[in-house]
């Protein structure tokens, strides 16, 4: 997903045509035909107190108020922070408070976190993913680091990994263990099962589908909300830098076949930086689409999007040319890390 590059020698002439390149895109995320006319895209900007670049969110059970997400994500350093989310009259989120920090989230030899954060069916254990050593990690009530790490390469999972999440009550499959890869494009699928410690086994995926676009963080969305006719999954693309809609079958895999556009434009390619979505969740109070962004160029600059019923786009201030000036100038000194995804 990322490698680490840019060296001393040569990194200032490599910030500026980052800058200039950076400056002059636009991410304008656009909703596909089928959704634009019921839903609408709201930039909610970025959490300062939290290390870019953003990985995997879901929101705590029991605490609809208390958003959980990582940092410094793909890195051994990254961790999952908790805070809470501030709504207006209607309910949907407007901001955000300040951070608290909830658990180390590293891999088992290299990299951490990546798109896919969710909590057990019986929400006792918190299941991440890691990029790039494929891997599995778990997190128990309290813990401060992982108690379990599961390598998915010896189970049959192709690496890398991207996501995670279970199938929701009231699905087709409820209860099972979704899992794609981020690097061969498969949805797989697969069960836990307790062990001895509180923490899971995870089976031998017994199913798999083969999709496109570089798959990341992904959700379930019932039949009767706007433009979804029948039970969906909304899926992340980071390659595509976009975000698709799949009926699913009965059980609760994407059918390839019936894929829709959902957003397109959530990121853009150049030849140095790569922006695209990572975390993918719903908003528990409100129903509303929550992705979060891995800001390759400016890991400074990720964010959080949501989409929520209605057709009025809001978002907040864009950083100045300046601040993103002085921020990749910063960068090419080695004080941040720049990552790219291939």
């Amino acid at each position: 997903m990322r490698n680490f590059f840019m060296a001393a020698a040569g990194g200032v002439f490599l910030a500026f045509a980052v800058i200039s390149q950076a400056v002059e895109a636009t991410v304008t995320p656009k909703l596909g035909s089928d959704f634009s006319n019921f839903y609408s895209i709201t930039d909610l900007g970025s959490i300062e107190q939290i290390p870019p670049a953003y990985g995997g969110i879901t929101f705590q059970p029991g605490e609809p108020n208390t958003l959980l997400i990582s940092g410094l994500a793909d890195t051994p350093d990254a961790g999952i922070y908790a805070v809470e989310v501030s709504r207006e009259s209607n309910n949907h989120i407007t901001g955000f408070g300040i951070p608290s920090f909830l658990t180390q989230a590293p891999g088992i030899s290299t990299g951490g976190i990546d798109a896919g954060l969710a909590y057990s069916p019986k929400a006792d254990v918190l299941f991440y993913t890691s990029y790039p050593d494929n891997s599995i990690g778990q997190i128990k009530p309290g813990s401060s680091s992982p108690n379990k790490q599961i390598d998915l390469n010896t189970l049959g999972f192709a690496a890398s990994t991207g996501a995670l999440n279970f199938v929701p009550e009231g699905f087709a499959g409820a209860g099972r263990l979704k899992i794609t890869s981020y690097t061969s494009n498969i949805f797989y699928d697969t069960t836990i099962t307790p062990d001895s410690s509180g923490t899971y086994d995870i089976a031998t995926p017994t199913r798999s589908v083969q999709l496109d676009g570089g798959l990341d963080g992904f959700f379930y969305v019932k039949a009767g909300n706007p433009g979804f006719f029948e039970d969906s999954l909304v899926i992340e693309e980071y390659d595509n830098s976009s975000v698709s809609a799949y009926t699913i079958d009965g059980n609760g895999d994407a059918i390839a076949n019936s894929r829709r556009n959902f957003i397109t434009g959530l990121g853009f390619h150049s030849p140095t930086s790569l922006t695209g979505v990572m975390g993918a969740t719903i908003d528990p109070v409100t129903g509303d689409f929550i992705f979060s962004t891995f800001y390759e160029g400016d890991p400074s600059a990720s964010k959080i999007y949501a989409v929520t019923r209605g057709t009025k786009s809001t978002s907040v201030p864009e950083p100045q040319g300046v601040t993103l000036l002085v921020s990749m100038f910063v960068l090419s000194l080695g004080l941040l890390r720049d990552k790219i995804k291939n």
